[in-house]
C-alpha cells in the first residue's frame, strides 16, 4: 500500500507549510490527484487522517480533485482521453453513480478478477491501457498528464491576537510623535 507513504509526505508538507505561516489549526487540504498515479483517495485520506490525530491538522476536511489522464497524438490531437468507467468530461460523483460493484458487493468473496486499489477490475486494465490510445486515429499517443499529484490548497487558521497587538502599538506610536509635535 503506497498511500501510506505518500499521504506521510503530504502530512510533512502541509504541517511545514502551516508552521511556516504561522497556523494554530489547518482546516483543510485540496489535492490534485491524477488518475493515474493509480492511488486509491480513500486510503490515501484514512491515512492521512490517522497521520494527523494528534497534530494541528487533526480536523482538517481531505479533498481530492481527480485530474482526467490526456494525450498528445502524431495527429494533432491534444486532449483527455476517456478511461474504462471515467468519463474524463464528468464530474467524480457523476463518475462514482452507476459503476461496477466489487466482488465482495456482488457476494464472491474470491472472484478472481478482484478490484485493484484504483477501482477498476483486472480484466479492465487492458481495456484501461487501449484507452488511453488517441480517441481520434486510435494510434499510441503519448501521455501528457493524469499522473500528477499535487497539494493544491492548504487551508489555515491563525491565531488572531497577534494582530491586534501590533495594530495597538503602531497607533500608540503615532499618537506619542503628535503629542511631541503640539
Amino acid at each position: 500500500m503506497h498511500e501510506y507513504s505518500i499521504a506521510c509526505e503530504i502530512f510533512e508538507q502541509v504541517i511545514a507549510t502551516a508552521r511556516a505561516h504561522g497556523a494554530s489549526e489547518v482546516k483543510a487540504v485540496t489535492l490534485q490527484m491524477g488518475r493515474l498515479t493509480h492511488t486509491n483517495p480513500e486510503q490515501l485520506k484514512f491515512c492521512f487522517d490517522v497521520l494527523a490525530e494528534d497534530s494541528i491538522a487533526k480536523r482538517a476536511e481531505f479533498l481530492v480533485e481527480m485530474i482526467p489522464p490526456t494525450v498528445e497524438c502524431e495527429c494533432g490531437y491534444m486532449g483527455t482521453v476517456d478511461t474504462p468507467g471515467k468519463p474524463a468530461g464528468k464530474s467524480e460523483e457523476d463518475r462514482s453513480e452507476g459503476g461496477g460493484k466489487s466482488g465482495s458487493e456482488n457476494g464472491d468473496e474470491n472472484k478472481a478478477d478482484a478490484e485493484n486499489e484504483t477501482g477498476l477490475q483486472q480484466s479492465e486494465l487492458l481495456e484501461y491501457v487501449a484507452a488511453l490510445n488517441c480517441p481520434a486515429c486510435g494510434r499510441a499517443a503519448r501521455i501528457t498528464g493524469g499522473q500528477e499529484l499535487i497539494i493544491k490548497t492548504i487551508d489555515i487558521e491563525t491565531e488572531p491576537e497577534a494582530e491586534p497587538e501590533a495594530e495597538t502599538e503602531v497607533e500608540t506610536k503615532a499618537e506619542t510623535e503628535q503629542g511631541n509635535r503640539a
